[in-house]
């Protein structure tokens, strides 16, 4: 079945921006589709910080123009899955240090309600706080403290664009693969310097290439950036949006998505991709 990129496209990242409701499996073998965690994991009193948490390696890049970039890296899977490991990045460490020291860094973030302009309004944050409401319930995914992988990618665009005073959101698409013997993950970055990256940067096309390769469509990344509370700062939460849900579901469909995952630096979510259709999308 052809993928409307465009259309899809745009229906991921509608929401988001008013919704702030934002996308995140632990271990070097991922849990099969039909594994549905049941709990939300605590944040560890301590985080190590591992200077092996990084990419060896550039990243390859697909195109750039302007702040604009489609671009991925080729790693094994045991290099970026410990899930102790945080980066040892200085900008996105005090990111982490800014949002504890406002008390900000909660399993569950609180921010300052929705601006309800109509029964349309309404009816869509009605949907959004069932969702968040399913993310953490454990009937529908797990949410659990970052990982290398979810706080790397999330580190990098950080240093690129500072989330406390330039937030942005990027996707990353995460591909899996044996060789020789040894899981590989390829991981397409996209990211500018808006709030969303252009359409035509988020690289289905190149996933369609690669799965005819050989590749898996393993899991789409995606972050859900800084809000606000009573002028305090307050996380985004790790939870899919209406909007998100539609996206995600095209993908489910159309290229064989086995898992979402969305993190705020902090905390990840991670769905399979059977439990998607207990979320909703946009009325």
């Amino acid at each position: 079945m052809p993928v409307d990129h465009r259309s899809i496209v745009t229906r991921l990242f509608a929401l988001v921006v008013s919704a702030a409701v934002v996308l995140d499996t632990t271990g070097s073998h991922p849990p099969r589709p039909g594994r549905v965690a049941n709990a939300a994991a605590t944040q560890p009193v301590v985080r190590p910080q591992s200077s092996h948490c990084g990419f060896a390696e550039a990243p390859v890049v697909v195109k750039r123009s302007g702040s604009a970039v489609l671009q991925f890296w080729t790693v094994a899977e045991r290099s970026v899955l410990r899930p102790a490991d945080l980066p040892r990045d200085s900008a996105f460490l005090e990111f982490r240090r800014t949002i504890e020291r406002a008390g900000a860094d909660l399993l569950r973030p609180v921010a300052d309600p929705p601006r309800i302009r109509g029964a349309s309004d309404a009816e869509v944050w009605r949907l959004e706080a069932r969702n968040e409401e399913l993310a953490y319930s454990g009937r529908a995914g797990l949410v659990r403290p970052a990982r290398c992988l979810d706080a790397l990618l999330f580190a990098y665009q950080n240093t690129r664009y500072p989330q406390l005073s330039h937030p942005t959101e990027f996707i990353a698409s995460i591909l899996r693969r044996e060789v020789n013997g040894e899981w590989l993950l390829r991981i397409y970055f996209s990211a500018s310097d808006m709030l969303f990256p252009p359409q035509d940067y988020y690289g289905f096309d190149e996933i369609e290439k690669e799965l005819a390769a050989g590749w898996e469509f393993w899991a789409v990344l995606h972050n859900h950036t800084v809000r606000s509370y009573r002028g305090a700062l307050a996380l985004g939460v790790p939870a899919p949006s209406t909007s998100d849900v539609d996206l995600l579901r095209s993908l489910v469909g159309n290229l064989g998505l086995r898992n979402a995952w969305i993190t705020n630096g902090f905390f990840t979510i991670e769905i399979p991709a059977v439990a998607l259709d207990q979320y909703v999308g946009r009325p």
